[in-house]
């Protein structure tokens, strides 16, 4: 009985870590309207960060999927936001065994190339470009790629990976009206920004490989991480979610699904949590990686040896989102204190 009393002691301990970790990396500081009305991006996607960490603690390879291009930046190119955060999760994954790969666009390569020399994982992390050409049978050309690399796998993460908006079949009848208005023909089913620009053409159509039957077939678990709307995942929130809470979300609102779905302020931070949730669901949170001074210096590197930018200011600083780099830190101590915590 005393036994079974410190497991649900366990339980309940890792639950309120998981939640404080969450609560965390959810505040809304750029200020998107991720939780504008009671009805939200954050209401809608409950449960899911605790089922994502539970469910990536068990399985084989790991995909991640990342890369953002911006088309208005100076020069254009991939932004800091993704990045740190699937570079966390793969550390992570790695320090734990798993096989994992990196998939981006091959101007986003770069970025990772540098941080894993920087820090010795080259033998443990692959990278694979995603390809641009779109053609019969691309996901499953693609996945037995990937599977070259790293054998089976288990889990297709997507974190900060723009996918495409909606078109009318997939708007319910009773906002079918709604939608016609608000939305221009020439844009449905186009990847677009958050200010509605098309990246189509500068985006590897790997949406194609979170559909949900292709995905079921090849028993993968799909696991989307985003900020504003327009990422893959966000068409586990109903459209006119999105339409009502973030600015032009009628426009942008991304209509892949996903199994679980993690809505965050910034999404590196929503990597920072998956990472930490999966420590704490295999017991061992002191094999975290996660620290303020090695993300400033893989943010660094990301940007003067691998040519991102800051997606929000268009440039090539070393910045994400627009935010003090002090905003970050305090969400990463904030992870940290979490899994510190004790019962």
């Amino acid at each position: 009985m005393a036994e079974a009393f410190w497991f649900l002691d366990q339980s309940s301990h890792m639950k309120s870590q998981l939640e404080n970790i969450l609560l965390a990396v959810q505040q809304d500081a750029g200020n998107r309207g991720l939780a504008r009305l009671e009805d939200n991006l954050i209401s809608r996607s409950r449960g899911d960060f605790e089922n994502a960490s539970a469910s990536l603690a068990k399985g084989a390879g790991v995909v991640i999927f990342t890369g953002f291009f911006i088309p208005t930046a100076t020069p254009p190119a991939p932004e800091t936001d993704g990045p740190l955060g699937a570079l966390f999760i793969a550390r992570t994954l790695a320090s734990l065994g798993r096989k994992v790969v990196i998939t981006c666009e091959k101007n986003c390569l770069p970025a990772f190339e540098v941080c894993l020399q920087l820090l010795g994982l080259g033998a443990k992390i692959s990278l694979v470009e995603s390809p641009l050409e779109t053609g019969a049978g691309y996901a499953q050309i693609f996945l037995s790629q990937l599977k070259e690399k790293i054998g089976d796998i288990s889990h297709f993460i997507a974190i900060e990976k723009c996918g495409p908006s909606h078109l009318l079949p997939s708007i319910p009848k009773q906002n079918i009206s709604a939608f016609l208005d608000s939305t221009e023909e020439s844009s449905r089913g186009k990847i677009l920004t958050m200010s509605c620009k098309d990246i189509t053409p500068y985006t590897a159509p790997v949406h194609l490989c979170f559909d949900p039957k292709f995905c079921n077939a090849n028993n993968i678990t799909r696991i989307g991480i985003g900020d504003g709307g327009n990422e893959i995942g966000m068409g586990n929130i109903p459209w006119q979610v999105i339409a009502s809470n973030i600015n032009y979300g009628a426009n942008i609102a991304c209509s892949t699904t996903v199994d679980h779905l993690i809505v965050a302020g910034v999404s590196n931070w929503g990597g920072y949590a998956l990472g930490s949730g999966l420590l704490l669901e295999a017991g061992l949170p002191s094999l975290s990686s996660l620290d303020s001074e090695t993300e400033w210096e893989i943010l660094e590197l990301m940007v003067k040896d691998g040519g991102l930018v800051d997606g929000r200011l268009g440039q090539n600083i070393a910045s994400v989102d627009g935010l003090d780099w002090s905003i970050h830190e305090d969400v990463i101590k904030s992870v940290q204190k979490a899994l510190k915590e004790t019962t």
